[in-house]
């Protein structure tokens, strides 16, 4: 090629990036998210986590070596009602009560983009560099279990999950930890619990017991909803943000939707105990959501996470079947993949429960299982740390309902390279399994043990300790999950709008290390979650002379001074 056509071409590409490229930016931001109107009920978790021996982990520093996040913007105060708007039900007395503001819509979060790179070097200098480079950075070296799924070679391919939401149907989510900030999705999330009202033998609603005895810390918001469940987690967002914490003690916090009276009330969870109703470890979520996508231990430090308190299938059985299906088709579309790192029962257990007899909802079943969705939702359970031969009921559901086979992922547990003692086995696969239409298996295995964060602990609390506590490691199933649901989302940023969710999926199962001991599918399902393959590019692109040839692995638009504001905001662009 002469030097006038290589200077033509080099002037055709520059063009297209000037055109192409912000037309790409704009196509890659979140479309407009619908508003859900339903309703969340108690489900029981399990926590699947565990504390390691001493032995395993070394002590974390006493002091983080991060500086402090930049402040941000918090909404005025919430003023205290002169007392509770009448209805048939008993109030609880002593508690303070308050009423919605006017201002109760909040945008969810959004950094820019400068911003965004900047929080990422920040905590990763060394991301967009060389695969040896980022394996010696400190924040690689200090969360457990990355080098052996390969995510250096993701990192220095420019991934980090960026735009990608992923839901934490969970314990509640410490919205307000620094791990989080600027990528939580405030509209179709569920931060509150709709709790019931106990009733008396009469049948008419007796006292409100759900205070703390004497009801010094109780506190009742008030708005007429009028059934709104989307309006109301806008107002449980508000008081957060106002109050900056959550409450210090389960239950001392209620929403109350007026038009409802004795249906209308929601319960802010207590992130802080030890202990919660329902058998719920208050941390959990906190933690889970800290693997998938926190700033500090997330393998997906760009993702928006979505916080879902206390959802399950059973939370969408209340009212007609093809309302509920609406309801629970809504609910989905705000996420592109949603880690369920909770328990359930053995598989033989609920074969043959006539309770989730699937012929009493055919509607709500075929939303449920993304039957004719076009863009599936991938949805990713913690396999459980019973030791079982196969993961429990709802992690196994490919193996007995083919509707779901492909986007329904389970993940057992690795410590140091094998299966980890606690963690259910990966099982066999049905008779009907179809390897090239379902993927190798429906079950893989990522490392179990990683470092994590706890919810932001009480004021009184001095900072040593509070950091001391905060950062901390431990393993189970519970943070497997995550770990593969933000190892997909790197996956789904390298493909976006070349694979669907499903292949997206079907490329991490097909991708996964299936040599060696991870061959024994019975054991390890897939394979080992490896994100080098996963996210490598597909087929080759070369670059060079006829006798000199080089593989192109990334694209950087290097632009003159003299394009001036143009040049700057391209610069360095894939």
């Amino acid at each position: 090629m002469d030097s006038d056509a290589k200077k033509r071409a080099c002037r055709a590409v520059l063009t297209m990036a000037v055109f192409l490229l912000p037309a790409a930016e704009a196509a890659g931001e979140q479309g407009p998210l619908t508003l859900v109107p339903t309703s969340a009920t108690f489900s029981s978790f399990y926590s699947l986590w565990l504390s390691p021996p001493k032995s395993l982990v070394p002590n974390p520093p006493a002091a983080s070596i991060y500086p402090a996040l930049p402040p941000e913007l918090v909404p005025a105060p919430l003023t205290a009602a002169p007392g509770p708007t009448p209805g048939n039900t008993l109030l609880p007395e002593n508690a303070t009560y308050y009423r919605a503001p006017a201002d109760l819509i909040l945008p969810d979060e959004r950094l820019s983009d400068e911003a965004f790179r900047a929080q990422l070097s920040h905590f990763l200098p060394s991301f967009g560099g060389t695969p040896e480079q980022i394996r010696n950075d400190f924040k690689f070296q200090q969360v457990y279990g990355w080098d052996g799924i390969n995510a250096e070679h993701a990192y220095a391919r420019g991934l980090s999950g960026r735009g990608v939401r992923i839901g934490i149907a969970d314990t509640g989510v410490d919205i307000l930890h620094p791990e989080f900030a600027g990528r939580v999705q405030r509209r179709g999330t569920y931060i509150v619990d709709k709790i019931g009202i106990y009733y008396g033998p009469d049948g008419l609603p007796g006292t409100f017991s759900g205070c703390r005895e004497g009801g010094a810390k109780c506190r009742v918001f008030e708005i007429d909803a009028s059934g709104d469940r989307a309006l109301i987690e806008h107002y449980a967002h508000r008081i957060i943000e106002s109050e900056r914490r959550f409450p210090d003690a389960y239950g001392t916090w209620f929403i109350r939707d007026i038009s409802r009276d004795a249906d209308g009330w929601h319960a802010f969870p207590g992130l802080y105990d030890e202990t919660g109703l329902s058998g719920r470890q208050p941390g959990h979520g906190t933690q889970v959501a800290s693997v998938a996508a926190g700033w500090r231990y997330g393998i997906a430090p760009g993702a928006t996470i979505r916080p879902l308190l206390g959802v399950s299938f059973g939370s969408f059985l209340t009212g007609d079947d093809a309302s509920n299906a609406q309801a629970y088709r809504d609910f989905l579309s705000h996420s592109d993949i949603i880690n369920y790192s909770v328990g359930s029962p053995p598989y033989e257990e609920v074969l043959n429960n006539e309770a989730f007899d699937k012929r009493n909802f055919p509607a709500l079943w075929a939303a449920f299982t993304q039957r004719d969705a076009q863009e599936k939702t991938i949805m990713v359970w913690a396999a459980d740390n019973e030791s079982r031969d196969r993961p429990g009921a709802e992690a196994a559901l490919p193996a007995r309902e083919p509707a779901v086979r492909g986007h329904w992922l389970a993940v057992a547990a690795a410590y140091q390279g094998q299966i980890a003692e606690y963690s259910s086995r990966c099982g066999t696969l049905p008779g009907d399994w179809n390897p090239q239409a379902h993927g190798r298996h429906y079950c893989l295995t990522a490392p179990g043990l990683l470092r994590l964060v706890d919810p932001n602990f009480e004021p009184e609390i001095d900072s040593e300790s509070r950091d001391v506590n905060e950062h901390r490691a431990s393993f189970g199933t519970s943070l497997a999950a995550p770990l593969v649901s933000g190892g997909l989302a790197l996956v789904m940023e390298q493909f976006r709008g070349q694979l669907s969710n499903r292949e997206v999926a079907l490329r991490v199962i097909n991708t996964a290390n299936n040599r060696g001991r991870y061959s024994d599918s019975h054991i390890y399902g897939a394979g080992m979650l490896d994100l080098d393959a996963a996210t490598a590019p597909v087929g080759a692109v070369n670059t060079g002379t006829a006798s000199l040839q080089a593989g192109l692995h990334r694209t950087r638009l290097a632009t003159p001074p003299a394009w001036g504001r143009v040049g700057r905001h391209l610069a360095g662009r894939e």
